[in-house]
């Protein structure tokens, strides 16, 4: 086992609910703690799907961010993007990084936090991810979503 101390954490979500509802959740959250997050989509069908979803879904609030291709200023703390974020010229300050479901990556870099989103009806064995991750060195939590926005350790 590779006994290295790594600062980076990573989440691992198998959720039943709509990946939307579960990011508008988060999202205020994350905006009442002035967490700076990029969410990376799958495209630009999905950037453009969440994007409206968080303007619209609730009548007496919204959730403020931007798209990647937007001027960000320092004070912008949630972004949207569908692209390769290594070709973003993005301030070094988001820490966050949140995965759709319908979005892999393939290094766990840049970021000191990840959330990965994967839809219960995929195959989809955290565990044994948790485990490979958990020999480089990767702080990993897993959880599944057992009821609607209710979440146990697994």
């Amino acid at each position: 086992m590779n006994n290295r101390v790594n600062s980076i954490q990573i989440n691992l979500y198998s959720i039943s609910s709509d990946f939307r509802d579960i990011m508008l959740r988060l999202c205020e959250k994350l905006i009442q703690k002035s967490q700076k997050t990029i969410i990376l989509l799958n495209d630009s069908n999905e950037l453009d799907d969440l994007d409206n979803f968080l303007w619209i879904k609730n009548k007496n609030n919204f959730i403020p961010h931007k798209i990647v291709t937007d001027e960000i200023s320092s004070r912008d703390n949630l972004l949207l993007a569908d692209c390769n974020l290594k070709k973003l010229n993005i301030d070094k300050k988001f820490d966050t990084l949140i995965i759709s479901p319908r979005r892999s990556i393939k290094a766990f870099k840049y970021f000191r936090k990840f959330l990965v989103f994967s839809n219960k009806k995929r195959d989809f064995e955290p565990n044994l991810y948790k485990n490979k991750l958990e020999l480089k060195g990767y702080n990993v939590v897993c959880y599944e979503e057992y009821q609607k926005f209710k979440w146990k350790v697994s």
